[in-house]
């Protein structure tokens, strides 16, 4: 049964993302800054993302391949987003929140 199997937090972040993909073709579309914003972050997670492929949370700080978390403004941008879209593109901000919570499950 679906809630007694937790979903993995990579998991859970690869399948938002995508779902948030899917809601960025759709809809109301966001600002030019916002866009520009929000293919910044999701850049930057797939170069941390590439840079550590089994990212668990109880991975070693210490680790010779880790590479740094997302910077501290860019959460609060993303945090940002999701509440200007709140209004006009719900769904949207309901996963950018999934991926904040997964990204910050991460350790990211």
């Amino acid at each position: 049964i679906f809630w007694e199997c937790p979903m993995a937090p990579r998991q859970h972040l690869d399948e938002s993302i995508a779902h948030l993909r899917k809601e960025l073709a759709s809809g109301v579309p966001l600002s030019p800054a916002d866009h520009t914003l929000l293919d910044r972050t999701l850049a930057e997670i797939a170069v941390h993302l590439d840079h550590n492929p089994d990212h668990h949370p109880d991975h070693h700080p210490d680790h010779e391949h880790r590479a740094p978390g997302l910077a501290h403004p860019l959460y609060d941008e993303l945090r940002a987003l999701a509440a200007r879209v709140e209004e006009s593109r719900p769904n949207l901000s309901i996963l950018l929140g999934r991926v904040i919570d997964a990204l910050s499950q991460l350790g990211i």
